[in-house]
């Protein structure tokens, strides 16, 4: 998995078979700069653009066309990378990129190009024998980003002509054999709106959403590199290659979209898998997630006949998906996957970004239009129903009503044993309540003749309950262990505009102001980086710095102070 060429040669110097591409490609290849000279001399099209150190990029600047996209030269993962609308804007924006491209790749140059305000991220996976053979295993659509990260991820791209795909795929066989390319490798292009193709950059490696591939193939391709690296050649010619149905993966992270992303750490208490999909992923029960990693805790993969069933299991994949204990992207991935823009391809690498704050209302208004009697219902069952819960049957049995705060909010209902079933009372109107399963940390159950099935999870002094990827926060007063003392609410209305307090762990990346400094509100005060990700902190006010409490390189903890603030 390196994409390391000085690496890689030592391991070949050693004796060892290195699983992967050679050195001397990964050097070429692997390196933004070299790779665009090199495809640019196959006559395979490229965005133009400048590439160097800031000096020496500002120095021939009067020959971009703005708006521009900078980025690091030696690395990838939208490290590094941003847009730069206006000219007075690229030295800042270049100092920042070498910063951080020094950082994460040791490596300060830079490359500038040309941006496309609404392409396509699509990526054509190949795999050479190192001999001057290669074939292509088909494309996929990455367009839905984040910050340049990609969050969903499908085989075969969608809503393209035969003939740019005819194009993407011949470009990508004749970047690998004039490169005598060896391994699994992948080159990425971006679409324009006209459909006009370009190179982007080459992955020497096999990458996170290789089981797409997989799944439409029926292909091993970790096999396919072993069988490289053995001197045994390429499995099958380009004519046994075929492709069958739709394939998509989502990448489920630990983060709260509500909260701008947010990374969330802390302990998973519990897991449970879907078992209509496939679960790449690391994590099991107990562990404690860092905020000095990236937040990707797995990947679901759904493979399906068509795109319109894909999009409909992966959906139902991420509702009976629990990651419990922590938040996570889920409910925001199925929102996207709802999308009428997303169903007729009618997306962009900047869809996501552009349309945010729209997205955010539909996955509030699907959360505010889903019944909370679905996960007080879970919640009773989990607590008080269960005929292994001791010393609680009884008491139902005499006091059916239930009072419950869900997410801070007062609710209250009746629940009375019927024959085989419940009888609940809400707002003055009946509802039925049977067939009632539980599995580890799953209850299912019909509500009024239709099937729901919710998670429930106990951390500290409350329940978190999970149900259709939208996650409820409940606690009772009829359950002994959540039972509180009234406490004063903390009113924070005046000091949260004079104290800067930290809503993440992370590690300060760099502060811009000292003590005495006079500021604007939304000037920047210092970023954060947590989980892979840096997070710019502005003050909120028109203020004077009175006192910093952190310095660069300091790790902070959640609330933690960070700047204290006298306004004027």
């Amino acid at each position: 998995m390196s994409e390391n060429a000085a690496f890689a040669k030592l391991v070949e110097a050693a004796g060892i078979a290195f699983l992967g591409a050679k050195p001397e490609q990964i050097a070429l290849m692997g390196e933004k700069t070299r790779a665009i000279d090199f495809v640019k001399q196959l006559g395979v099209p490229v965005l133009p653009g400048l590439c160097g150190t800031v000096e020496e990029i500002l120095s021939n600047s009067h020959s971009l066309e703005f708006p521009v996209l900078v980025k690091a030269a030696a690395g990838g993962g939208g490290k590094g990378m941003q847009i730069v609308q206006r000219a007075e804007d690229l030295v800042s924006a270049l100092q920042q990129a070498q910063r951080q491209a020094q950082e994460y790749f040791s490596n300060g140059e830079l490359f500038v190009e040309k941006y496309l305000p609404k392409a396509r991220h699509v990526e054509v996976q190949l795999m050479g024998d190192g001999l001057g053979k290669a074939v292509h295993l088909f494309e996929r659509d990455c367009s839905l980003q984040r910050r340049y990260q990609k969050v969903v991820e499908e085989a075969p791209a969608a809503n393209l002509s035969s003939e740019t795909r005819e194009n993407l795929h011949r470009y990508t066989l004749q970047i690998a054999q004039a490169a005598n390319y060896r391994g699994a490798g992948t080159i990425e292009f971006l679409v324009d709106e006209q459909e006009n193709c370009w190179f982007l950059e080459m992955n020497t490696r096999l990458q996170v959403e290789h089981p797409v591939t997989e799944a439409i193939t029926g292909l091993d391709l970790v096999e396919w590199q072993l069988e490289i690296a053995a001197g045994n050649g390429l499995p099958l010619a380009q004519d046994d290659i075929f492709a069958c149905g739709h394939a998509i993966e989502v990448r489920v992270c630990a983060e709260d979209p509500a909260q701008q992303f947010l990374p969330s750490s802390g302990e998973l208490v519990a897991l449970q898998l879907p078992d209509n999909g496939r679960w790449d992923s690391f994590v099991s029960e107990g562990l404690l997630l860092s905020p000095a990693y990236d937040s990707l805790l797995g990947k679901l993969i759904v493979h399906a006949p068509n795109r319109e069933q894909a999009i409909n299991r992966l959906a139902l994949s991420l509702d009976v998906l629990l990651l419990g204990g922590i938040k996570t992207n889920q409910a925001f991935l199925k929102t996207l996957l709802q999308l009428h823009a997303f169903s007729e391809m009618q997306i962009h690498t900047k869809y996501i970004e552009q349309n945010f704050l729209e997205l955010l209302g539909h996955m509030s208004q699907t959360k505010s239009k889903q019944s909370k009697l679905i996960s007080a219902v879970g919640y009773v069952l989990h607590h008080l129903l269960r005929e292994s819960v001791p010393g609680q049957l009884g008491y139902w049995r005499l006091n059916p009503h239930v009072d419950l705060q869900i997410d801070g909010e007062a609710y209250s209902f009746q629940i009375r044993k019927a024959k085989n079933s419940y009888a609940i009372q809400y707002k003055n109107e009946p509802h039925s309540l049977s067939d009632v399963q539980y599995a580890g940390h799953s209850i299912s159950f019909k509500l009024d003749g239709k099937d729901e099935v919710v998670f429930c999870v106990d951390k500290n002094d409350m329940t978190e309950v999970l149900t259709k990827t939208h996650r409820y926060e409940l606690t009772s007063r009829h359950v002994s262990s959540q039972v509180k003392l009234n406490k004063q609410s903390l009113n924070r209305n005046g000091e949260s505009q004079s104290r800067i307090v930290a809503d993440l762990f992370g590690k300060v990346i760099d502060v811009f102001v000292t003590p005495g400094e006079r500021l604007k509100k939304g000037q920047n005060l210092l970023v954060i980086e947590s989980m892979k990700t840096e997070f710019m902190i502005q003050s909120p006010v028109d203020a004077v710095v009175k006192k910093i409490h952190v310095s660069k390189g300091k790790v902070v903890q959640d609330k933690e102070v960070l700047v204290d603030l006298e306004q004027n």
